[in-house]
């Protein structure tokens, strides 16, 4: 069997979680990764939970999870790595200091391509600040939006930040690898986690400066510990019920002993129901829900089209009816005992994504230089092409949607790819139609403006495409697609499983008509398995995918949802991350590829070692809130004018060198003299330090305690980052102006990568309804301005002013 990277070599030398990831992914497509170590081993051997709560370098969960399918290669100092890396293909670091990385390039063979993978970036003021995920958390607007009113900030939950930015890394360099060939020397990739989260979060704080409303999603939406919603008690366990869009919202309030709102007439329909008032009917819920049983309802209200989820933990999940149906969870090792596992992120047909072997013992395999090292094939690149991105040349047909299907496409696009999103003048995206009015804050009354043009939450998912209308409920509709069909790489959706089947769309009939097409889809479940037609949203996964159950205040017991939608960002990312290893397939065999991508899975994967963790240890990981197994001080902290600060101390010469700043005397007791002695007395040392910040702006804090190597960060307001953006941002070019026609100026997040072969293009606005139907009907299909007329008198495509024009005509 042939594998994706089978013919790659990649050497990490990662020091961070994000680098580890992002070797390992590249080793789950079938690479060969060998792991650089010295005698004290990676940091992630050093992390708890242990197996029988034995620390030992074998024995780290979070190491069984983030460096399996790789060898452990000891290097006793810097003296052998010239040795090494003339045998690389990939090379991942996490350091961000500049000799160090132009050290690293130099011993690299010139068609090698170098994965820097670090806080902040290469180049941005704050590369050389320390940044966690508590402080990324706090930087991109997370925090401002995570945990109840009156009560502190909360981060997300373990290590998500790394998580995200190992897809992040993995994803820019294996699109690097594309182009190998180009130039004369390695290629840098500098992929900033800190960027790379802020795209998890940032639809919402984008839509509240389209809104005007001077602020954005209040934690937890505004409500305080204890009140219903999002998540309510039944009698076994806790649900997410996604009420404001049921269907058969008669039958389903009967399924929760509720007949007198289910004949409600101003609630039958959803279109709306966002707006009215509902507290009779979540209050009601709060009555009845203890008397039922999670499963039984669940099936009866999915069965019914509403959409919903039982929050499972990864007990729960290791038991689940739908993952064993879909043969989800693998087998690993700990220090040779066997553990359960979560899977992958997507299934990748016909070639497998794999466990191949459990992460290494340390100092397990001498390195050999390998027999033959394939050379690339050379490839011809221009100048606008290399701007582009590293994907230029693959052309993508988009039927996204919302937020995932959608985001993963802006990710190709935003690396190159030509992405043409098919779009329903009659069936608007959901993103497109969250308000029938233009938002206050980007009314102009000089232009002619369209609400499902100017809402934020579309503007800030589909950047750099193209887009045209296509009535597929016609005859010539469905005809135009097919003709279309030959012209494109792949095709992306994220539709109901059997949506695009019905219009005929299989990986057999895609190959027929483009030989090595590649069909990818996002789903709520995949497309097949017992929930396999039940919906979902972001707001359902987290819940159903186990990370509710694990996020929220340290002493929680049922967890709680974040603030946003997290499934949907990070389906995008992982469908990208499947995608890459699917065209390396594609281009090595020829044969045509099928990614079905469940959200449900992809957000397991991302808190995989969590499930590890109770297997290998049976103990049920619970929320941890803003608190580190192994570091204090790690936490929020008030400072002054009600704003709030995240403070975390990693090292024994950053805390001497913060306590000497704070100079309170009560820190240089022998109670905090280092880091196993500060967690054991943390309550303490959280008051002391807690009585220092509120004295002080967290601006100041954020300064003059990172200036001496704490990380320590402002807890910033999402609103307030796409309002008047911090500095970093804006000076790393990450955050911008981009001027849409309908919309006008407003800043947006764009790439959390650079590439060092060229200055990227600049970013394209997200597109209009059917703005560019008539230039890809004619430049694909060779039509005429008549014949595409046609089409809108007909109503089968056309953008909303041709239509507009069209039904003020006299007939």
């Amino acid at each position: 069997m042939v594998l994706p990277f089978q013919h790659l070599r990649i050497i990490d030398l990662s020091n961070r979680l994000s680098g580890a990831f992002a070797a390992r992914l590249f080793g789950d497509f079938g690479a060969e990764v060998l792991l650089c170590e010295s005698p004290e081993g990676h940091c992630l051997r050093h992390q708890p939970p242990f197996l029988n709560d034995e620390p030992g370098l074998e024995s780290s969960v979070v190491h069984a999870y983030f460096n399996w399918n790789k060898h452990s290669i000891l290097t006793e100092d810097d003296s052998e790595l010239p040795w090494i890396l003339q045998d690389a293909d990939v090379v991942v670091t996490t350091n961000a200091d500049s000799d160090y990385l132009d050290a690293i390039r130099s011993m690299l063979p010139n068609d090698a391509v170098h994965l820097s993978v670090t806080s902040h970036g290469v180049d941005d003021p704050l590369s050389h600040v320390p940044g966690n995920n508590l402080t990324m958390s706090a930087r991109v607007g997370w925090a401002s939006i995570n945990g109840y009113r009156d009560e502190p900030p909360l981060s997300m939950p373990r290590d998500q930040s790394g998580v995200v930015g190992g897809l992040t890394g993995y994803i820019a360099a294996a699109a690097a690898l594309r182009r190998r060939t180009y130039g004369n020397t390695p290629e840098l990739v500098d992929v900033s986690e800190l960027e790379a989260f802020a795209l998890t979060v940032h639809p919402w704080g984008v839509a509240a400066v389209y809104n005007g409303v001077g602020s954005t999603r209040s934690p937890g939406g505004g409500r305080k510990r204890g009140d219903p919603a999002p998540l309510w008690e039944l009698a076994d366990g806790r649900m997410n019920f996604g009420l404001a869009d049921f269907h058969n919202w008669k039958e389903a309030m009967e399924v929760m002993n509720l007949p007198d709102q289910g004949a409600r007439e101003d609630l039958q329909s959803d279109f709306g129901r966002h707006s009215r008032d509902m507290r009779d009917v979540v209050w009601r819920m709060t009555e009845t829900l203890p008397k039922l049983k999670r499963w039984d309802v669940f099936h009866a209200l999915a069965k019914l089209r509403c959409v919903i989820g039982v929050v499972q933990d990864p007990a729960d999940l290791l038991t689940n009816e739908h993952l064993k149906v879909r043969d989800y969870f693998v087998k690993t090792e700990i220090n040779e005992q066997s553990v359960t596992a979560a899977g992958a992120p997507a299934k990748l047909s016909p070639v497998p994504w794999q466990v191949h072997q459990p992460a290494p013992k340390i100092g397990s395999k001498q390195f050999e230089r390998r027999d033959h090292r394939e050379k690339p094939t050379t490839l011809e690149i221009n100048e606008r092409d290399l701007a582009e991105g590293p994907l230029a040349g693959v052309r993508v047909l988009s039927f996204g949607q919302a937020w995932s299907g959608t985001f993963g496409t802006e990710l190709l696009a935003l690396l190159g790819a030509d992405v043409v999103q098919i779009a329903a003048l009659d069936r608007p995206d959901s993103f497109r139609r969250i308000s029938n009015v233009v938002p206050r804050a980007v009314v102009d009354e000089s232009k002619t403006q369209h609400p499902r043009n100017t809402q934020g939450h579309y503007n800030s998912v589909n950047l750099h495409k193209r887009e045209i209308t296509l009535n597929l409920g016609t005859d010539r509709g469905k005809e135009l697609l097919w003709k279309l069909l030959p012209n494109f790489d792949m095709v992306v959706d994220n539709f109901r499983p059997n949506v695009l089947p019905n219009w005929g769309v299989t990986l057999e009939s895609l190959h027929k008509v483009r030989p090595g097409a590649i069909w990818a889809s996002i789903s709520g479940y995949g497309e097949y398995g017992p929930y396999a037609r039940y919906p979902a949203n972001g707001a359902t996964t987290e819940p159903m995918a186990g990370l509710s159950s694990i996020h929220g205040y340290e002493g929680d017991v049922g967890g709680m949802n974040t603030g946003g939608l997290f499934p949907d960002p990070i389906s995008g990312y992982s469908l990208v991350a499947t995608i890459l290893a699917a065209l390396s397939h594609r281009d090595a065999t020829g044969e045509p590829q099928r990614i079905d991508l469940s959200m449900l899975e992809a957000v397991t994967t991302v808190i995989g070692d969590a499930v590890l963790e109770y297997d290998a240890t049976s103990t049920l990981p619970k929320p941890r809130g803003n608190r580190h197994l192994l570091y204090a001080p790690h936490n929020m902290y008030r400072a002054q004018d009600d704003q709030w600060v995240a403070l975390a101390v990693e090292s024994d010469d950053a805390w001497i060198a913060v306590c000497k700043f704070i100079g309170d005397p009560r820190l240089a007791a022998q109670r905090f003299a280092n880091r196993e002695l500060r967690k054991e007395h943390e309550t303490e040392l959280d008051q002391y330090i807690g009585e220092w910040c509120v004295q002080r702006s967290a601006e100041s804090i954020e300064h003059d305690l990172g200036s001496l190597g704490a990380c320590a960060a402002r807890v910033v307001p999402l609103y307030e980052i796409y309002s008047k953006p911090d500095e970093h941002f804006r000076a790393a070019k990450f955050v911008q102006l981009i001027n849409h026609p309908e919309a006008g100026k407003t800043w947006l997040p764009g790439r959390p990568w650079r590439y060092s072969a060229a200055k990227s293009s600049p970013i394209r606005h997200a597109p209009c309804v059917g703005e560019h139907s008539f230039e890809v009907f004619s430049q694909e299909l060779g039509m005429n301005r008549a014949e595409y007329e046609r089409l809108v008198e007909k109503g089968i495509s056309g953008n909303l002013d041709e239509v507009a024009v069209l039904h003020t005509q006299p007939s």
